[in-house]
């Protein structure tokens, strides 16, 4: 039995391991939103936002705040988004998917037991940088986020087992307060600097910044660096200039396909272990140069 018991509010909850300031500054998390809340109206439900203050990613004992809505029953059900190696490995999280409270995550499926939605990003950040290697670049930065670093090891090991001259580079972003700093920071050292040739970024936000900021240096884009990005609303890559050539993630699909997931295991229509998986599609556009 439930050890968490199902209550019914008609509201889900909808939890970010960041703050809620943060949390609007990312259009994956934007789109995400979107696809949840359609099906949540569409099936009379409300949306709860749970995000975490400062405090929580800084120290290793705080309780995710998602556990105090289950125990007082507050939610019927949790999507978790922005999981990161720490919060995967919280006992909070172990404890709902174990007593199969009704929870989606995104992200790689993780457990035996437990609902979740993945758009196989381990698998599109190796096929951004093989796309690289057909255009002739052997000197990559591939800009990683904080939250998918536990991803970061499986990328670097694929890579160089598959290419023995490819320089590949794996930096770390933080959010978007510092980003425009990280990014300067990285041209000037890697670009001019080492002269590497190419860069994957996780998404237009990172994108929009590095033609802004090669704009201020004096960097000719794609001439001196391409560049290869992640898409998460369809079209955003052609409203930069030159058009940016991506992955696209089709977030709000995933979104809906979480929402859906979760409803029906609610209602008692699917397994407590189902998993949906999402494809990209790539997107030529013009920030590659062909080496």
């Amino acid at each position: 039995g439930r050890g968490l018991v199902k209550q019914t509010t008609n509201l889900i909850g909808v939890y970010f391991p960041m703050t809620a300031t943060s949390l609007f500054d990312n259009e994956y998390n934007l789109e995400l939103l979107r696809g949840i809340e359609e099906v949540l109206t569409d099936r009379k439900y409300g949306m709860v936002l749970i995000a975490e203050d400062k405090k929580y990613n800084e120290n290793r004992n705080i309780t995710p705040r998602y556990l105090e809505y289950i125990k007082q029953r507050k939610i019927d059900g949790l999507v978790m988004s922005g999981l990161s190696d720490k919060n995967i490995k919280d006992t909070a999280f172990e404890q709902i998917i174990n007593e199969n409270y009704p929870a989606v995550y995104i992200g790689k499926k993780v457990h035996k037991k437990g609902l979740n939605v993945y758009a196989q990003l381990e698998e599109y950040s190796i096929e951004m940088i093989q796309k690289l290697v057909e255009y002739g670049h052997r000197k990559i930065i591939f800009l990683c986020p904080m939250i998918h670093k536990h991803y970061e090891d499986a990328i670097r090991r694929t890579v160089s087992s598959n290419y023995s001259d490819i320089s590949l580079e794996i930096l770390s972003l933080s959010g978007i307060t510092g980003m425009k700093e990280e990014i300067r920071d990285i041209l000037e050292h890697y670009i001019l600097g080492k002269q590497y040739t190419a860069v994957c970024a996780p998404g237009m936000e990172a994108s929009s910044l590095f033609t802004a900021v090669c704009q201020e240096m004096g960097i000719r884009f794609p001439e001196q660096v391409s560049l290869l990005s992640v898409e998460h609303r369809q079209g955003n890559g052609d409203l930069i200039y030159p058009g940016i050539s991506s992955y696209f993630v089709p977030t709000r699909e995933m979104g809906r396909g979480a929402a859906r997931l979760l409803l029906d295991n609610i209602q008692g229509r699917v397994c407590e272990s189902a998993s949906i998986e999402y494809k990209t599609e790539y997107i030529e556009r013009d920030s590659i140069r062909r080496i």
